[in-house]
């Protein structure tokens, strides 16, 4: 995957729990993708295969018992999606759950990966950096 994922969609979900996945991202991402928690909790992140195979290297040099954990919570819950023709897609009830999704999904790109919100969680992370921070943070880049 070449092109950065970016954007913001907010499509509806049932109560089976099938979601229009963004056309837009769905045509960066590729035919096939995983979804994962994220380490947080907060979302589901949604990878290419290449983008998931990379960051299960990552995962494998994660070293002892916690590096074991970590990797079981993560593959445990791992999805391979392919999009049916509607361009839907299945996000399970443990996935669901877990990252407190109901009927208010967001799904925002973010460069390498995709990301499935519940949409007042993702309003709640908006505040996480403060203006100072983010002004710092920023200073040396321009537009």
């Amino acid at each position: 995957m070449h092109e950065p994922l970016c954007g913001t969609f907010y499509p509806g979900i049932d109560a089976k729990g099938r979601m229009s996945f963004p056309s837009k991202l769905r045509d960066i991402l590729g035919a096939e993708f995983y979804l994962c928690m994220s380490h947080d909790g907060r979302y589901i992140a949604v990878f290419s295969v290449e983008e998931f195979n990379k960051y299960c290297e990552k995962l494998y040099q994660l070293k002892g018992p916690n590096g074991e954990q970590i990797r079981r919570e993560v593959f445990s819950g791992a999805e391979k999606q392919t999009p049916d023709k509607q361009g839907r897609i299945f996000i399970s009830q443990n996935l669901r759950d877990r990252a407190g999704i109901t009927d208010n999904v967001t799904v925002i790109g973010n460069m390498t990966r995709a990301e499935i919100w519940a949409g007042d969680k993702l309003e709640e992370s908006r505040t996480l950096v403060d203006a100072a921070a983010r002004e710092a943070l920023l200073a040396d880049i321009s537009l």
